[in-house]
């Protein structure tokens, strides 16, 4: 009987010693961290349902009819909530073209590897003439047209004569100087092609670029396409005069 209670005693005593050096351990090199989760740079996928003057400013440049940027409820069965922007050019200018947009109010760091990617909805345009739809890259600032800055690079579809149809563009710009990159063959090839709501992701990897639409690849720069470490995110679309009323639509923005 009383080697049992030893045992008991022998026992109790070791779990005391145990409990007191995990203790001790936890004092001396403390409890281990959660795992970091790295936030994208930015992000917006507009479900609040409302425009956010927080993460974007409106951008605009040269005249225009009615106007409008704002986010929309394009399924309300389905709560599909975009960025909408569109304007109407009846009765103005032949001399301009009008620039209609957004900015990222904070910029996004390019120093390391960064995938940026989007929708952009072309919207079942039944005359998409002179119209396009434009992300944007660009270091600098402005409240007008970020293609008058002198250094940036752009995605973005131009729509192709007679209606329906688009392209893909891509350029950039340094020291005032344009270089397209890919022109998706024009002018060679006329026609465009019709286009939905297409995802496109960005890649930049110390200037080099990589263009992807709907998980296909369209473009890889060979060598460095911008010297800037750091940009605002334009989205943008712009028309020429007298058209009636066109917008466009972008959503799930993300820049990881």
């Amino acid at each position: 009987m009383d080697s049992m209670v030893d045992n008991r005693k022998a026992l109790l005593t070791l779990i005391i010693l145990l409990s007191v050096l995990i203790a001790g351990s936890i004092m001396i090199f403390g409890i281990p961290d959660r795992p970091s989760i790295t936030r994208p740079e930015l992000y917006d996928d507009f479900d609040t349902g409302a425009f956010n003057p927080d993460k974007w400013a409106i951008t605009k440049e040269g005249d225009t009819g009615e106007w409008i940027v704002d986010v929309i409820d394009r399924n309300p069965e389905e709560d599909d909530y975009r960025l909408r922007m569109g304007m109407d050019t009846i009765g103005t200018r032949d001399d301009t073209v009008k620039y209609l947009g957004v900015r990222s109010v904070k910029s996004v760091d390019l120093n390391n590897e960064r995938r940026i990617s989007f929708d952009v909805d072309w919207n079942n345009q039944s005359n998409g003439c002179y119209l396009t739809a434009s992300f944007i890259l660009c270091p600098t600032i402005t409240d007008g047209n970020p293609e008058n800055e002198n250094e940036w690079v752009k995605f973005e579809y131009v729509g192709v004569p007679p209606g329906k149809n688009a392209r893909a563009v891509i350029s950039s710009k340094s020291d005032g100087s344009i270089n397209y990159l890919f022109m998706e063959d024009w002018p060679s090839q006329k026609t465009g092609r019709e286009i939905g709501n297409q995802r496109i992701e960005i890649i930049l990897n110390d200037g080099v670029i990589q263009v992807s639409e709907n998980g296909t690849e369209l473009y890889q720069s060979k060598d460095s396409a911008i010297e800037f470490t750091s940009a605002h995110v334009y989205l943008q679309m712009s028309s020429h005069s007298n058209y009636p009323f066109r917008d466009i639509y972008f959503d799930n923005l993300i820049a990881a």
